[in-house]
């Protein structure tokens, strides 16, 4: 069985992971792409969907593992807006995810997908956005637990 401070260091280590994949997918993703940087990309992204994925499971065993309890740490406004922040990350980083799901069959075929001009300007802004959350979320963490 996981203890408290075990989930503490799934929960970094996800969070550490999810900054390096979102990191990679910034920089990978642009047009032009070639066939190998596009499945670079997917393993980025399938990296990213992974810790978003440990880093809700993590948060979960923490809040559930608390000696304030769910209830009190619930009430906390700060705390409130970590979760709603963490989950309009989760939501945004829908539209990346299904774009690039999406071009495994035109690697299957053995050509580099087509990235419009408003794929990448909405890809980039998600990514940038989602960079944000992630680097404001930490600081919330500080005052929801005094």
């Amino acid at each position: 069985m996981l203890t408290h401070d075990n989930w503490i260091t799934i929960h970094f280590c996800a969070l550490i992971l999810l900054t390096g994949a979102l990191t990679s997918e910034y920089f990978l993703f642009r047009r032009g792409m070639s066939i190998e940087q596009v499945r670079k990309l997917l393993i980025a992204d399938g990296l990213a969907a992974l810790a978003l994925l440990l880093l809700f499971v993590s948060g979960l065993m923490q809040l559930y593992a608390d000696p304030q309890g769910p209830t009190e740490l619930l009430q906390l406004p700060s705390y409130r807006l970590k979760l709603a922040l963490f989950m309009l990350m989760a939501l945004s980083f829908g539209y990346p995810s299904r774009l690039f799901y999406r071009w495994r069959q035109s690697l299957r075929r053995g050509r580099a997908p087509m990235v419009s001009t408003q794929q990448q300007l909405w890809v980039i802004w998600i990514l940038r956005i989602d960079l944000l959350l992630l680097m404001l979320i930490p600081l919330l963490a500080h005052t929801s637990s005094s």
